[in-house]
């Protein structure tokens, strides 16, 4: 077995047990919403993310389903997409993918019926802090930053370094959205809540208050 060959399973090794992570708890969800018409949900996916960020959120999925296929069936002819990432550095990333799914899970898990792919509140929607969220607000963004650099190491193509910078400017134009978002349900609760959490990373002090 080849090399490349080789890598190429370790990403479906990673990629898989991701999107059914994802895919479970997508069909989990929307089984207790009451069902509506794809216009519906994207006329609500543009109201809460903006025009920009529903392009974003809508075209790295569809990114997603064209880049991976052509990776896994076209890159040995395709070496213009190959990125300069050696062995060592590709297993690297296959322990990151690794370590990175429980967490994946786990956030998922913790969020249960509070998660959705478009930013959206439920009536009875309750802040979750616990788990993950005890001192991340927002450990859902950290495990997809570090799952899909895991996805560029492994695979080293330029088709999923611009998946991450997809990602990456979807979260950094989604958090504040989603902070202000939450500051309008949640108010007090959630303002103290962000005064003793981290965004991406934990805080282990709450800011002291100026006297």
């Amino acid at each position: 077995m080849s090399g490349e060959i080789l890598f190429r399973i370790l990403f479906l090794v990673l990629f898989v047990p991701g999107i059914g992570v994802r895919g479970y708890y997508t069909v989990k969800v929307r089984a207790t919403r009451k069902r509506r018409s794809w216009k519906e949900r994207l006329k609500d996916t543009v109201q809460t993310e903006g025009k920009t960020g529903a392009i974003l959120l809508i075209g790295q999925g569809i990114y997603l389903i064209v880049a991976v296929p052509i990776y896994l069936l076209f890159s040995t002819s395709l070496p213009w997409l190959d990125l300069p990432i050696v062995d060592w550095q590709r297993w690297i990333g296959v322990a990151l993918g690794v370590l990175s799914l429980p967490f994946l899970a786990w956030v998922h898990y913790t969020l249960d019926k509070h998660w959705d792919v478009s930013l959206s509140l439920r009536k009875d929607h309750a802040l979750v802090t616990s788990g993950p969220y005890r001192r991340i607000r927002h450990p859902m963004y950290t495990v997809h930053i570090i799952y899909f650099f895991a996805w560029i190491l492994v695979t080293a193509n330029l088709l999923l370094l611009i998946n991450y910078f997809l990602t990456i400017l979807l979260i950094t134009l989604r958090i504040p959205k989603e902070e202000k978002m939450l500051l309008g349900r949640f108010g007090e609760e959630y303002h103290a809540y962000m005064k003793r959490t981290g965004r991406l990373l934990p805080r282990f002090h709450e800011k002291k208050k100026r006297e």
